[in-house]
């Protein structure tokens, strides 16, 4: 792979990291929402079930993010940067 291929894929990677950042975000603000007690009447009105399902997204979504980080890192670092 020569360097403008290495340089594209690099801004690809970077794209991906801030579109995962964002989704990531989310996901947590989500969940602390759905775990917030002041937003119900009764701590067992907490929709926790969903929470627990938001965070199985949230932990691959973090592993994405680790392995794409790795990557970034890589081509960098072959780069020169």
């Amino acid at each position: 792979m020569g360097v403008p291929e290495m340089k594209e894929r690099l801004e690809r990677f970077k794209v991906k990291r801030e579109s995962l950042t964002i989704e990531i975000k989310g996901l947590a603000r989500d969940i602390r929402e759905k775990l917030n007690p002041a937003m119900v009447d009764d701590v067992v009105d907490l929709a926790v079930s969903e929470a627990a399902t938001m965070m199985d997204s949230l932990i691959v979504k973090q592993a994405e993010m680790i392995a794409l980080r790795s990557k970034i890192w890589e081509l960098e670092e072959a780069l020169g940067y």
